[in-house]
């Protein structure tokens, strides 16, 4: 996958390419419109970093602590994950690096006072945590399941039967649950260990 660029009427989406790519305020370089919520979920592969920048105009209204509209970056992929800032007014932030390959970023906007809003471009960076003498760990690598019909289970041990993964290998997985038409999924944690699972960086289970 290539660069890619998410629609400026796009509010809110989940991100994963190779080469990195763009976002917008809804409506951007237009005002952005009142009482919005748009979160952007940026995904890097593994022992990537991602590097975020923002493009001139930038205009978000200004408040104190940034409590009306603004913009909340955290480092990871979630709601909860540790918070890098929240930035708003009329001087673009300095360029935003997380410490692992997700970055989890909401925009908010109020009933009133609305600016032009931001344009950011994100890049995907080596991780240092996995340099070694000048170089790069080989890639880990790829990892799908596909799963369907009216019910199923899902183990961590399908990664070794499927020989997805060799001893002492770091793993990323992907587990694709495919349902009919107008279906919910219902998932249900049976027996669940992680090793650190609290922090939610390098090791988690996520539902995208």
């Amino acid at each position: 996958m290539g660069a890619k660029h998410i629609p400026v009427t796009q509010c809110g989406t989940w991100v994963r390419t190779s080469n990195g790519g763009h976002f917008a305020s809804p409506n951007f370089p237009n005002t952005y419109p009142p009482n919005k919520e748009c979160v952007y979920i940026l995904e890097a592969s593994p022992r990537q970093r991602i590097e975020l920048t923002f493009d001139e105009p930038y205009h978000i209204e200004p408040s104190f602590e940034c409590r009306f509209d603004h913009l909340e970056v955290r480092d990871g992929p979630f709601g909860f994950s540790p918070l890098i800032d929240r930035y708003c007014g009329i001087r673009s932030p300095t360029p935003i690096r997380s410490t692992g390959r997700f970055m989890w970023i909401k925009f908010t906007s109020d009933e009133e006072l609305e600016g032009l809003g931001f344009r950011a471009k994100y890049s995907f960076i080596p991780d240092p945590d996995f340099s070694y003498l000048g170089g790069i760990l080989s890639p880990i690598p790829d990892c799908q399941f596909e799963l369907s019909g009216p019910d199923g289970i899902i183990r961590s041990s399908q990664v070794e039967q499927g020989d997805k993964l060799k001893a002492g290998q770091a793993v990323d997985c992907i587990w694709t649950i495919k349902a009919t038409p107008k279906a919910k999924i219902y998932l249900r944690f049976l027996d669940y260990q992680m090793e650190h699972s609290m922090s939610c960086k390098r090791n988690f289970v996520a539902g995208l």
